[in-house]
């Protein structure tokens, strides 16, 4: 029996070979083992998995805070053909491949209206929130596609403030912020009274119907949606809702890959391609950085995870969706509220039970 035969068995169905090697490639490019997942792109509870069936079977050990492939661990990475890959990012922009000075009055602007904003996310809404620097990365993607300028443009949620960000730019005619988190609208509504930024906020609960006058007069839409496979479709076909026929209109979200393997991608992907007349433009690399959740936790079985990373290792790519001149407005729909928004088998939580 061949060692990744041997690994095969004690690994559920649903890890692939695939998904092994991109573990152990990680393992071999980086010393720094939270950055192993975003290297790796699958989702987190398969690389835990991975990693600690590595660990019993004795495929890799640890020296200090430094992980190594055993001698048997060196035999599965040439069975399955593989290498440590270096990291050609470039630091400055994070893979992002825009540069986001030029926008930096309004990034210090930003910087203490981000850092006042409502704590205590609520893990039932999936909430979390992007490093400014992040967010201002995905700003300068969006300015760079002519996507703000003159334009009108709603969010999908905002606990992250992208749409203060958005206003202190001054280059979009009007911002709408659809939010469900009362602490969040209140907020939003004052600091836009207080800078007389061109932000209205309405509270909505995306499950039920949008507000009819809204639907189908948007320029751009921006979300980060929950990373199952009906939370993802929900925000974004509701932002296709609201978007005005015909082409050059936007939308963009984030997606990981450390919650939704690219299976998951794959669905969500044929879904909005069947449905609505919109092409893909973009799908770019996981520079969005998030900053670590309240309720992280070390895996203290597996030692080079027994500490937290102490800064920002869950990433996002970006996506960009252009409709296309035969677009219309996707049809409005309600559904029920429940978990299945939220919470899957791949969700980084996972790992942890």
């Amino acid at each position: 029996m061949s060692e990744f035969q041997s690994l095969r068995t004690k690994l559920p169905d649903h890890i692939t070979q695939g998904d092994v090697k991109k573990i152990l490639r990680a393992i071999m490019s980086d010393d720094a083992p939270w950055d192993w997942f975003a290297r790796a792109r699958i989702p987190f509870p398969f690389a835990v998995r991975i990693l600690r069936e590595l660990q019993s079977g004795g495929y890799i050990r640890y020296e200090g805070d430094t992980t190594k492939l055993t001698e048997r661990g060196s035999a599965l990475a040439n069975e399955l053909r593989v290498s440590g890959a270096p990291n050609l990012t470039d630091p400055g922009c994070a893979g992002s491949g825009v540069i986001w000075e030029p926008l930096r009055e309004a990034y210090e602007k930003f910087l203490p209206i981000y850092d006042a904003r409502p704590r205590g996310e609520n893990p039932e809404l999936d909430q979390g929130s992007m490093t400014p620097e992040s967010f201002f990365r995905r700003l300068a993607i969006m300015v760079h596609m002519g996507d703000l300028q003159g334009n009108r443009i709603v969010n999908l949620g905002d606990d992250d403030m992208a749409s203060i960000a958005i206003a202190l730019t001054g280059l979009a005619e009007s911002i709408t912020v659809l939010e469900i988190d009362e602490r969040i609208c209140e907020y939003i509504s004052k600091i836009a009274r207080d800078n007389q930024l061109p932000i209205t906020v309405r509270a909505q609960d995306l499950t039920k119907h949008l507000p009819r006058e809204l639907v189908g007069t948007f320029d751009t839409y921006v979300c980060d949606p929950p990373e199952t496979e009906a939370g993802l479709l929900l925000w974004a076909e509701k932002g296709l809702a609201l978007l005005q026929a015909g082409d050059a209109h936007a939308g963009y979200f984030g997606a990981t890959v450390l919650e939704a393997s690219l299976s998951k991608w794959a669905r969500w992907q044929k879904r909005l391609l069947n449905h609505h007349e919109i092409a893909f433009t973009h799908i770019l690399p996981p520079f969005t950085e998030y900053v670590p959740w309240p309720d992280e936790k070390p895996i203290a079985d597996i030692p080079a995870l027994s500490t937290l990373a102490g800064r920002p290792w869950y990433r996002f790519a970006f996506y960009r969706l252009e409709t296309l001149p035969t677009f219309q407005p996707a049809a409005d729909f309600e559904a029920e509220l429940s978990q299945v928004f939220y919470f899957d088998e791949e969700g980084y939580y996972e790992a942890w039970k």
